[in-house]
């Protein structure tokens, strides 16, 4: 290697290698199209696919797709004869052709030099952490006059919005990082294969955190890309924002029940609120100190980003998505996780002519 090179560490050469970018969709007519758009103009500068695994979708998205692979040599798509997300990305990374596997989701926008951050990202810590075997970064909502989704973003990017996960949170350096949503991620294919990817029992909640769990007892290592932002355009209102909340708060307490030793005793606080809400009646003096915390930390928070108009849609979200996410909690502490039912090998695929 000439002088002045970086290091490249074992696996890579001085090439960007070939990635595959994988896109799980269903019913994703809105917003399928300007998510194509993104991943095809990417500036990359070694070779890329796009597969995408649609769960039988009837809106119109499978039209859109036929359009769009008639038009882009490098973009092709799967049906799942099985629906589940976790079933669909195993048969997306199953069937990719490079041992570089990217994913995101149908209602991203990813910026042009998406990949490239990523896979530079990748072959720069891989130097220093050779067991290495996904990196990711944050994901922000559409910028705008939209008043929920400035509040949304100022919500995602702080502590008792999103804890210390990437998910929505923006930090200033890259780091090692506990999980990487799949909606902003590159693996090793090599280390997919090491664990069994994702686990399908998980159908469409927990499987990317259930993966990365397993990858990190298999002794790899995840990290946050400061510079690997993508736009997702998530739920649109506060209601259909909550009821996420409500979906993700059981898949949560789904997950402590199958990784007990992987518990964040944070993340029992919001099942804790909703448990002492019944106590609120001898005890009106606890429901009334929250309201007050979460107003004025609402009222920091905006006025420390000059938006102080923002404070009542941002205490809406805290304690919404608080009490929300806690009777999901409860909800799957109750209830058994639904066992996805296995039809045959994940990787069978019927593709589309």
């Amino acid at each position: 290697m000439t002088a002045g090179n970086p290091v490249i560490a074992e696996g890579f050469s001085e090439n960007l290698p070939p990635v595959s970018v994988v896109i799980v969709c269903f019913n994703a007519g809105e917003t399928l199209s300007t998510c194509l758009q993104s991943v095809l103009y990417q500036d990359y500068a070694g070779e890329w696919e796009v597969l995408v695994v649609d769960n039988q979708s009837t809106d119109g998205t499978l039209e859109e797709l036929k359009r769009f692979s008639r038009t882009y040599s490098r973009l092709r798509f799967m049906i799942n004869p099985q629906r589940g997300i976790a079933v669909s990305r195993n048969i997306g990374w199953r069937n990719a052709r490079y041992d570089w596997v990217a994913f995101t989701d149908a209602d991203c926008r990813a910026p042009s030099n998406w990949l490239t951050m990523l896979m530079t990202g990748m072959q720069r810590h891989a130097v220093h952490t050779p067991n290495l075997a996904a990196v990711g970064g944050s994901n922000v909502p559409p910028s705008g006059d939209s008043v929920f989704y400035r509040s949304m973003g100022l919500f995602l990017n702080s502590y008792l919005g999103s804890h210390s996960s990437v998910q929505g949170r923006c930090y200033q350096q890259d780091q090692e990082a506990p999980h990487l949503p799949t909606l902003n991620v590159l693996y090793r294919k090599a280390a997919l294969q090491r664990v069994g990817g994702f686990d399908e029992t998980f159908y469409n909640i927990g499987e990317d955190r259930d993966l990365s769990y397993r990858l990190q007892q298999a002794g790899f290592s995840l990290y946050y890309l400061a510079n690997a932002t993508i736009t997702h355009v998530m739920r649109s209102t506060m209601c259909a924002w909550f009821h996420n909340m409500f979906v993700y708060g059981k898949g949560r307490m789904w997950l402590m029940r199958r990784h007990p030793h992987e518990i964040d005793r944070v993340l029992l606080l919001p099942m804790g609120l909703v448990g002492s809400i019944p106590a609120a009646w001898w005890f009106p003096l606890l429901p009334t100190v929250y309201g007050i915390s979460m107003a004025c930390y609402s009222l920091w928070i905006a006025v420390r980003h000059r938006q102080p108009v923002l404070t009542l849609p941002l205490c809406a979200l805290f304690i919404g998505t608080h009490v929300c996410y806690g009777m999901g909690q409860w909800y799957g502490l109750v209830r058994n996780r639904p066992m996805n039912k296995q039809t045959g090998p994940c990787n069978q695929t019927r593709p589309v002519k």
